[in-house]
């Protein structure tokens, strides 16, 4: 899905003399969470003043940022040419200035709904005869991705990498990056004819819907796949494992001093064997896979 497109649509809908926040363009979107995102999608407006984004501004009526050369007095100037009086850095009379009122079917609600179905296609026993363990990173400049997929034997030796570069179509929202970088691991994956386990940088069935960044690789390409995150998204941990209502769905490998990995079965394996994969490719702070990946993919990236 073109969130982008979606986005700016939105913001088009603004009318002249009126203003719309952040919050409220995610709301129209469909979660709020996609507030941060909607802030980052107006920095990279391909195309002002027709896509308006000096009408969007704080939910406490303040100006906010501006990407423009003069910054927030040049979306002063604009939003006075429109009509809208602004004293002290405020809308005047905001509450009266605010549009709300989007047309929208709420995209992230449905992509929210296409996780759920998927959660029950999602297998966490072993399935798998993995001749090889393959690690997958993406890089970013701007909306420019840099996705890099490195092959490794069972022994541990590298054996090959598998290079693209996409445009997104998605910003990073939180819970919803596996629109964000699925197409891209996707089409990597295609370059990719041999039976793999394949490692993410993101969550498996560690998330809220169940249905993280490696998990949804997993279902839709229908390959085994593990989650590995630097950052635990939710849930408690108590000793190595961490639990989400109840239920153990994933666990924590310290690989530093203070620092680690949160590990989670993504697809067609289970937790105790991503649990062995990842321990025997882990030298540093990320398997080998992973940190191969990574150092391949910022190399691509500077490359261009």
């Amino acid at each position: 899905m073109d969130l982008y497109t979606y986005f700016y649509n939105l913001v088009m809908q603004v009318p002249r003399g009126m203003v719309s926040t952040y919050g409220a363009l995610a709301r129209a979107l469909g979660d709020i969470r996609a507030a941060r995102a909607c802030g980052v999608m107006l920095s990279q407006n391909p195309d002002p003043p027709r896509i308006p984004c000096h009408r969007v501004v704080m939910s406490d009526g303040s100006i906010g940022g501006f990407t423009h050369p003069e910054g927030i007095k040049r979306k002063m100037e604009l939003l006075r040419s429109e009509g809208v009086e602004i004293i002290g850095g405020k809308i005047v009379n905001f509450r009266d200035k605010l549009f709300e009122e989007f047309k929208t079917d709420y995209p992230l609600k449905k992509l929210q709904e296409e996780q759920i179905k998927l959660k029950r296609e999602v297998i966490l026993e072993d399935d798998l005869t993995p001749q090889f363990v393959g690690g997958v990173d993406i890089s970013y400049d701007g909306r420019i991705a840099y996705g890099v997929l490195a092959i490794f034997d069972t022994r541990g030796k590298f054996v090959e990498r598998i290079e693209k570069v996409m445009k997104i179509k998605f910003p990073y929202i939180p819970t919803y990056l596996a629109f964000r970088e699925e197409p891209l691991i996707s089409s990597l994956l295609k370059e990719w004819s041999e039976p793999l386990v394949l490692m993410v940088d993101g969550n498996g069935i560690l998330h809220p819907r169940g249905m993280g960044l490696a998990t949804y690789v997993g279902v839709k390409n229908d390959v085994p796949t593990i989650g590995v995150a630097k950052k635990l998204l939710m849930g408690e941990v108590r000793g190595v494992y961490i639990y989400l209502s109840g239920k153990r769905v994933g666990a924590f490998l310290k690989s530093g001093i203070k620092k680690g990995i949160y590990v989670s079965p993504g697809h067609r394996i289970s937790l105790e064997t991503s649990l062995k994969i990842v321990k025997e490719y882990l030298k540093y702070k990320n398997p080998e896979p992973l940190r191969i990946a990574h150092l391949f993919a910022k190399e691509l990236r500077n490359s261009h």
